[in-house]
């Protein structure tokens, strides 16, 4: 929560959806009132699977994004969301949050999405139309702090910027580099592997992919770059393990889509884009002293042998994703 007097409520769904917390003419409304860093997909099927599964409970909630901070060394100081255009009554939402450091007083901007998944190019299409669509109707807002009423208040973005995109949402905290100094970090799901094949798309004059488009129109670095996991084209730094993976999943026998039972997804496809002075991976967490969780990137010699072994979830990930953990110098 961004506003500690806050406390965060569940969006309220009826039978009239025109009356819903996230109906899609209020869903920015609902989302900038619960003062929480948290972008929820409205109508989602965690919804939907939990309300099935216990309807009464009050804690049922949807699935999104949201970021996380330590209270003890870091304070917010704004809050905002870019709305993904849809024609649904389903919305979901770019966040972002600028936090500022208690003892020095710098600030930096962490940025946080989730690109629709699928391997095949028409869904690398997707992805690409929300990272940049000039002709859909993009709407961003946000809440500040204000030092002198000691209240959060709505208030535009600075020069009225006009954005088209994902893209253009993040490279507008990048620019403030040149005003404030602040340091932008954006992390993603980005479903979407460096080497995926790239296509025309509508907004391009080039062929393009995911990978790509966010390194070229953010100007921001791929940690797995500056770490020489891979190199800028996408490539395995180590041509022994051309495999450099955060994703290692097999579908099983309970899948609702039958035709991909046994696919295997072996592939890099959660990534952290920065323009941090530098960056560090940590290879595992530890707990216990004894137990750990591992870390992203994996590497692996080929999608046989030992990749066929080791699939997420486990006993010990109970994810089907790696946690990209990097510690970043701004």
């Amino acid at each position: 929560m961004v506003d500690s007097s806050k406390t965060y409520k569940p969006p309220n769904y009826t039978e009239n959806k025109g009356n819903d917390d996230l109906s899609p003419d209020k869903y920015f409304q609902h989302i900038l009132n619960s003062r929480a860093a948290f972008a929820p997909k409205s109508y989602s099927n965690a919804y939907l699977f939990r309300s099935k599964r216990d309807g009464k409970a009050s804690d049922i909630d949807d699935d999104g994004c949201a970021i996380f901070w330590k209270k003890e060394i870091l304070k917010p100081v704004e809050l905002g969301f870019l709305r993904v255009p849809s024609d649904t009554e389903k919305s979901e939402a770019v966040l972002a949050l600028t936090l500022q450091h208690l003892e020095t007083d710098m600030t930096f901007n962490v940025i946080t999405t989730h690109l629709p998944s699928g391997d095949e190019p028409k869904k690398e299409l997707e992805r690409l139309a929300v990272l940049n669509n000039p002709s859909a109707n993009w709407t961003a807002r946000r809440i500040c702090f204000d030092n002198k009423d000691k209240a959060w208040k709505e208030v535009p973005y600075e020069d009225n910027p006009k954005f088209v995109g994902i893209a253009s949402y993040v490279k507008h905290f990048v620019d403030r580099k040149q005003t404030d100094s602040s340091r932008t970090i954006f992390a993603l799901d980005a479903n979407s592997r460096p080497s995926f094949p790239r296509i025309k798309s509508d907004s391009s004059s080039d062929e393009t992919n995911v990978w790509h488009t966010i390194l070229s129109q953010t100007t921001l670095e791929s940690i797995w770059v500056q770490n020489a996991c891979i190199k800028e084209n996408g490539e395995s730094s180590d041509p022994k393990n051309p495999f450099v993976v955060s994703v290692n999943k097999m579908r099983g026998p309970s899948s609702n889509q039958p035709p991909k039972i046994g696919e295997h997804q072996l592939e890099l496809i959660d990534h952290v884009f920065t323009n941090g002075k530098k960056s560090e991976l940590v290879t595992h967490v530890d707990f216990n002293k004894k137990d750990f969780v591992p870390t992203a990137p994996k590497r692996y010699i080929s999608k046989e042998g030992d990749a066929e072994i080791d699939l997420f979830p486990s006993s010990t990930m109970p994810s089907d994703h790696l946690p990209v953990v990097v510690n970043i110098t701004m």
